[in-house]
């Protein structure tokens, strides 16, 4: 089993930070800022020290949870600062990106960081796509379309030409192309029958997240079937499960603190905004329709002290067939930095030796 660390770049500011999507800008601290980014690069070297395989980012916009508007910069710099450890994107939002600028961004991070680039290609929700005035029902196709142009930019020789239906230009043919041929590990990431058939049809990996072991394997196991109809079989690797994860000294330390973080109230999304975003935005499970989860708590999957981690781990193999887990190790926005780094050396001294070989 591969282990991926999910930096969302916390924001960790003294005074409290409004709740709700958006958060007025004015709440931002310069100070603060600066200093969260410092303390994002110190973790990702303990992280590297710990072993973990990947150091993993996401794009979000508009609020202080995630402090990652644009993963190819933060990639860019991190590439310069961590050695040996995978950096992955996942992932840049691809249908509100320029896909010709995001596959050349992606192609430069490859060969800057010698390699080491993995490349998670993202819907987005529906906030995210109101960031930049697009339809969020038009997410779908666009990010469809927009993946395999990244994709045919890579690997095509020749200038090409593309009239889609998102997306026009004349002539495409970047410089650089990925250090990694044809590209990157790249996966597309989500839950729904259009991004298993996607990944399939492409012969690429899956990325799902944060529901639990059941629902997520109904999409692996989609994914699984439409590879075999196009006659190959992914291996564990090409699935990634990103998930919450509380992990304790003990079962008791663990279960008391998720019942105190679920007396918290989530990170809404304005009232005004969530009933126009989840009438806009369907989901569905491997084609098994589903509500958005807009403004919600994500469930936390693995709860406990390292002995019970270890099990959930394996039953989480042989459940999804996931080959690398994507974990968040501390609730986003938790100002509890010395929390999460006590919480990152126990996971890498007393859990990650022992699921190398599951």
């Amino acid at each position: 089993m591969k282990v991926s660390y999910f930096e969302n770049g916390r924001y960790t500011a003294s005074a409290n930070v409004p709740r709700g999507w958006p958060v007025a800008s004015s709440a931002y601290d310069p100070d603060a800022g600066k200093s969260s980014h410092a303390q994002m690069i110190e973790r990702l070297h303990f992280v590297e020290d710990l072993g973990f395989d990947w150091i993993s980012l996401s794009e979000h916009h508009y609020s202080p949870r995630i402090l990652t508007p644009s993963v190819t910069v933060a990639a860019a710099n991190i590439a310069g600062l961590v050695k040996n450890i995978k950096i992955a994107l996942l992932g840049p939002i691809v249908g509100h990106s320029n896909p010709v600028q995001l596959a050349e961004e992606l192609a430069m991070l490859d060969t800057m960081a010698n390699g080491r680039l993995v490349v998670g290609m993202l819907r987005g929700t529906t906030n995210e796509m109101i960031t930049y005035d697009l339809n969020p029902r038009e997410s779908r196709e666009r990010t469809d379309e927009g993946m395999e142009l990244v994709l045919k930019a890579w690997t095509e020789p020749q200038p090409f030409g593309w009239q889609g239906r998102y997306f026009q230009f004349r002539t495409v043919s970047i410089w650089p192309r990925p250090l990694q041929q044809p590209f990157p590990p790249t996966y597309a990431l989500g839950t729904t029958a259009e991004a298993g058939e996607f990944a399939a049809r492409n012969h690429v990996g899956l990325g799902v997240s944060f529901a639990p072991f059941e629902v997520m394997a109904k999409a692996t196991n989609y994914y699984k079937q439409r590879c075999e109809a196009y006659g190959w079989t992914p291996t564990p690797d090409q699935i990634v499960y990103r998930a919450n994860m509380l992990l304790a000294e003990t079962d008791e330390e663990a279960e008391t603190e998720l019942r105190r973080r679920e007396g918290q109230p989530p990170f809404p999304v304005r009232e005004s905004l969530k009933a126009a975003l989840l009438d806009a935005d369907r989901r569905n499970i491997a084609g098994e329709a589903k509500p958005a989860n807009v403004g919600g708590v994500l469930p936390t999957t693995f709860v406990g002290g390292p002995d019970t981690i270890v099990k959930q781990v394996k039953q989480c193999k042989e459940v999804m067939g996931a080959g690398v887990l994507d974990l968040l190790l501390q609730p986003p926005g938790s100002a509890d930095i010395d929390a999460l780094m006590s919480t990152l050396e126990l996971f890498g001294k007393k859990v990650l030796p022992r699921i190398r070989e599951i």
